[in-house]
């Protein structure tokens, strides 16, 4: 099978490197800004390419690792019979602009937190002093602005936010939404779609976006994305059930193929809020989905474009990641030659199968092998977001004890990651399970 990966971000080696194991043949292209990385330099079977458009003819199955950049040409090229499992234009406004998402959902009879659009931050700012009620910020414009979203402690919270914003001049690149603030458990549930409908069960998921350890699991810090995540397969979702199923078909008939996740918040009723779409593959989720997936690593894509065949094979076991990251991570100021190059020693074959390699290339290093001190080629660093442990497990605990022995494994200088994902689980399952959901996963 031929495999085209468009990787706006930088984050697509682990699914070309697998591919390649698989006997598939792989082309990269990498988004000109992250070239200087050489991410996945001396990782055989990966032909790099500084043009996609000109292999589109060539490829069985195209997949964009985002939904922004090059969605529209995407679209034309699916018009002209190319295979793209990935988000159209339409389907990705769902995220990208947000009011858009929920628009859909409330038109799906699906309730949504109250919200409001503003189109600039002194207008959001303005609302909150005349409401003085707790929000969510939250930007829509591409996936960089979301590193701006802000659940405050209350409205002089959001004030002093919104205020410094502006005064340092970060003003978003489009509109901007205040979102009523709900107590209660975050709680996601995924699904892919195929040319016909949903491919596999859906998978419910429980993201670690700060970017430090805390007591009980709720981290603290700057938000990150995701510095882990636990999730699992699962055959029957009461979630999924409520709010992605009413979506499916109109989702395949916008043109989306592959994930769309939607994050809620399970409020004290048992009520779920969603809160937001990601409609493209998910990071790290993508590579812990890997690693529960079994057999061929993309076949099933081409499966479910050609007719919508379902043949996804899956581990209901619990599935924890985790993020391996080193400086200058999350703020990514330092030049690509001053972050990459760094040795990662300790990876072997036992390893590899439960790593993610995301920034890292192959260089010729000293290593010591037999008690000799030589050189030869290893694992290096090629950006500051390394890799992601994968464990997978009957329970949480399990999977995330498996998880952190990979990390453990892991010899990288200055290596950074959390060292409480799954944690929170403790406390939140069993208020889940009380009213019905993530009835198959379990802590201990």
């Amino acid at each position: 099978m031929k495999l085209l990966i468009i990787d706006q971000d930088d984050v697509a080696l682990n699914l070309a490197w697998r591919a390649v194991q698989a006997g598939h043949q792989v082309r990269l292209f990498t988004e000109p800004k992250h070239v200087k990385n050489r991410t996945g330099d001396g990782f055989n079977g990966i032909t790099h390419i500084s043009n996609f458009i000109s292999h589109a003819g060539w490829a069985d199955v195209i997949f964009p690792v985002s939904n922004g950049r090059y969605i529209d040409k995407l679209d034309r090229m699916r018009a002209d019979g190319a295979k793209v499992f990935g988000p159209s234009v339409r389907s990705a406004n769902l995220e990208i602009r947000r009011a858009e998402g929920m628009r859909f959902l409330e038109a799906h009879g699906i309730d949504v937190p109250a919200y409001k659009q503003f189109n600039s931050l002194a207008e959001a700012e303005a609302y909150v002093w005349k409401t003085a009620r707790r929000f969510v910020f939250k930007t829509m414009g591409d996936n960089e602005d979301k590193s701006l979203s802000y659940c405050s402690r209350g409205p002089d919270d959001m004030i002093a936010r919104l205020d410094r914003l502006q005064a340092l001049g970060m003003n978003p690149k489009g509109p901007v939404m205040l979102q009523e603030f709900i107590e209660g458990t975050e709680f996601g549930v995924s699904c892919w779609i195929g040319s016909e409908g949903r491919i596999g069960p859906y998978n419910e998921n429980f993201e670690h976006k700060r970017l430090m350890s805390s007591e009980h699991g709720k981290g603290c810090g700057p938000n990150t994305g995701e510095m882990g995540t636990v999730q699992r397969y699962t055959p029957a979702s009461k979630l999924g059930d409520q709010v992605l199923a009413p979506l499916i078909d109109d989702l395949v008939a916008m043109g989306h193929r592959g994930d769309v996740d939607l994050n809620c918040i399970i409020d004290e009723t048992g009520k779920p809020w969603p809160l937001e779409f990601t409609a493209r593959a998910g990071w790290p989720s993508f590579n812990i989905q890997m690693a529960a997936h079994r057999g061929d690593p993309v076949k099933w894509m081409l499966d479910a474009l050609d007719g919508g065949v379902d043949t996804l094979q899956v581990s209901y076991d619990v599935a924890v990641g985790i993020v391996i990251a080193h400086p200058d991570f999350p703020y990514d100021q330092k030049p690509a030659e001053e972050v990459g190059g760094i040795p990662i020693y300790g990876i072997d074959r036992g390893v590899m199968r439960y790593l993610a390699p995301q920034g890292v290339r192959i260089q010729t290093m000293p290593v010591v092998k037999d008690g000799l001190l030589t050189e030869q080629p290893i694992w290096c660093t090629s950006s500051t977001y390394a890799m992601v442990a994968t464990g997978l497990g009957a329970s949480v605990r399990q999977a995330a004890d498996r998880a952190y022995a990979v990390v453990e494994k892991v010899h990288l200088a200055n290596k950074i990651y959390r060292d409480d994902i799954g944690e929170q689980m403790e406390e939140c399952l069993p208020k889940l399970h009380a009213h019905g959901y993530a009835t198959g996963m379990d802590y201990d």
